[in-house]
């Protein structure tokens, strides 16, 4: 670990704004996690609804997302992506304060949806700041890593911090992250502003939504990237509620442990292995790298498969197995559709990319139909063979852009 710390500080001489980007996230995730991951809790609790009806507008917000990315990343491409960011925050601070000041449903329903709307805004954007500001592939790559891993620990801190300032399933809480995207906003406002120049007037008319939207009708290896990178996002979220739902389902206080155990060795493994992996897979092309997170992906979902529910051991295995491929996985494929974008519609790239976010919308339903009617080995399996579906398609996209 020291060693791959000792490799980061060497090679993160980046420009401010980069750093105001990264550091943004991970603040901005850290507060999110405060508050919504209960809304849910609140939504029930303090409004009555029912599990359908917060499912819908949990979805709901969630979709809103992945479908906006696409026009949220081509307008950064027209405008500049440090203008969207500035509006982004803007649409979070509001939608947060809706949720925080919300006293019936439909207003909690609107905050929900500025809420998606501002992630949409956020998430393109940053990715093109990153890429434009680091010319070097390298840094470049380096630069996406640390900004996944920025947006895990700030997953596994916001929890915690809610825990112990007892700001959980409190409505109010909605307050503290709003007022983190409203200074985050001012940062941005300060220091990315000067430094990142806006689109020139004269490239913006190649950007348009129409002109941006033929070239990626036209380019079949992207898409085939795009439905890889679904199979994939779809997959890997049979371990955020399908797997939940198997494991605590048998034997109460024993499930609700491993499942603790489980999502515990998730985190950790993400914060302590990432950077060493990067240091490791480094030689390698990006393509193999892919092919290896997903070959641990397969491994993992065989075992949950054949795995009886007890023994807390053999499960902790299988879910470390999953996550170092989670660790190389997902900023691999940032890296792969960052290099396979036109410069100058980075931010339609990246957009087009996030509709395959609707994953963790579908997963969910179709593992949850698959374990009710069949059970978890055939669920699991299942998974496993769509993964393995995944890497068909990588490497057809891969023979198709060479």
């Amino acid at each position: 670990m020291r060693r791959a710390v000792t490799f980061v500080s060497l090679h993160c001489r980046w420009p401010p704004v980069v750093w105001v980007v990264i550091g943004g996230m991970f603040v901005m995730r850290t507060a999110f996690f405060m508050a919504w991951p209960f809304l849910a809790i609140i939504l029930s609790r303090d409004f009555g609804m029912s599990p359908s009806g917060i499912g819908a507008l949990l979805g709901g917000a969630f979709l809103v997302s992945a479908l906006a990315g696409l026009w949220a990343g081509n307008l950064g491409d027209q405008f500049g992506p440090v203008r969207l960011m500035l509006a982004g925050c803007g649409l979070a601070a509001a939608g947060y304060g809706l949720l925080a000041t919300g006293a019936d449903v439909a207003a909690i329903a609107a905050g929900a949806l500025l809420v998606g709307l501002s992630r949409a805004a956020l998430e393109a954007p940053g990715k093109a700041i990153i890429a434009d500001c680091l010319a070097d592939r390298a840094q470049r790559d380096l630069a996406f890593h640390l900004r996944y891993f920025a947006i895990n620990l700030g997953g596994a801190i916001g929890p915690l911090l809610g825990i112990v300032f007892g700001l959980t399933a409190r409505q109010t809480t909605f307050w503290v992250t709003a007022a983190t995207h409203a200074t985050f906003a001012a940062v941005v406002a300060a220091v990315a502003v000067p430094a990142h120049a806006a689109a020139a007037p004269g490239a913006r008319e190649s950007r348009t939504f129409r002109a941006a939207a033929r070239v990626l009708r036209g380019d079949r290896p992207f898409q085939l990237l795009v439905l890889a990178m679904f199979l994939t996002m779809a997959a890997y979220a049979q371990l955020e509620s399908t797997l939940i739902q198997y494991v605590s389902g048998h034997d109460g206080a024993v499930g609700a442990r491993l499942v603790t155990a489980l999502l515990m060795t998730n985190t950790i493994t993400i914060v302590l292995f990432q950077f060493p992996l990067l240091r490791l897979l480094s030689p390698y092309r990006v393509e193999a790298r892919i092919h290896v997170g997903l070959a641990l992906f397969v491994a993992g979902f065989i075992a949950y498969a054949l795995l009886p529910v007890r023994g807390v051991v053999p499960w902790i295995v299988a879910t470390w197995v999953l996550s170092v491929g989670e660790a190389i996985l997902f900023p691999t494929l940032q890296l792969h559709v960052d290099r396979i974008a036109p410069s100058h519609l980075k931010g339609s790239y990246y957009g087009a990319a996030g509709l395959s976010a609707m994953g963790f919308g579908l997963g969910p339903l179709v593992g949850g139909v698959l374990l009710e009617h069949a059970g978890g080995s055939v669920t699991f399996s299942v998974t496993a063979a769509a993964t393995a579906v995944c890497g068909v398609c990588y490497r057809l996209a891969d023979r198709l852009r060479r």
